[in-house]
């Protein structure tokens, strides 16, 4: 058990979920009415982050995640492909299991293991922050970040991870993403160092 947690721990550490909950805490996010979404939860390790987070100001984690390594087949630049990342990570080991494992202990966290293809949430709910690492093809992309944003809460943000790195489909989508949608974000904010870039919805 303490192989899972301390190299899932090594891995959120690495995408920057200590980054996203500073950032939530410094637009005090918790001050509107909604909950968490996550796009793309691997083997758990910043689901609990975000989850521990949200527990503070009693509000749930929504995790979407296929839950299948081999899905993701996209090269990085150096014609690495996600799947065998992925791969090396779980050494053999369930995804699924690695990550219920992690998460055992929270309540407020709903897991969605589906293709977030199929993921459409009622109008009713509502999203503070969402953050999207999910299947890196620059379709899976522009829908996660729809998923989110049609839910999203005017002052709440969005997040994507491998922007401006060695994944140019993903920053391309990205950028296209922010052209199309320009008129109602209020603010950009690069994390360059962890290569993050969020997205808060006008007000």
């Amino acid at each position: 058990m303490g192989e899972i947690l301390s190299s899932e721990d090594a891995a959120s550490d690495f995408v920057g979920y200590e980054d996203l909950i500073d950032f939530m805490k410094e637009r005090a996010l918790h001050e509107l009415e909604g909950d968490i979404v996550e796009i793309g939860a691997f083997m758990g390790g910043g689901t609990t982050k975000l989850a521990r987070y949200a527990r503070e100001h009693g509000r749930k984690v929504y995790a979407i995640d296929i839950f299948d390594p081999a899905c993701d087949r996209t090269e990085d630049s150096n014609g690495v492909r996600m799947c065998d990342i992925y791969e090396a990570f779980l050494q053999g080991r369930s995804q699924l299991e690695v990550y219920r494992e992690t998460t055992r202990g929270f309540d407020n966290i709903v897991t969605i293991d589906k293709d977030s293809r199929e993921v459409e949430f009622p109008g009713e709910q509502r999203f503070i922050f969402g953050f999207i690492d999910g299947n890196h093809q620059p379709d899976y992309v522009r829908n996660d970040f729809h998923v989110i944003w049609r839910n999203l809460q005017p002052g709440g943000s969005v997040g994507f991870h491998d922007y401006k790195f060695d994944l140019p489909g993903v920053t391309a989508a990205i950028d296209g993403l922010i052209e199309e949608h320009r008129d109602e974000i209020g603010e950009i904010r690069e994390i360059k160092d962890k290569h993050i870039v969020l997205l808060t919805r006008k007000v």
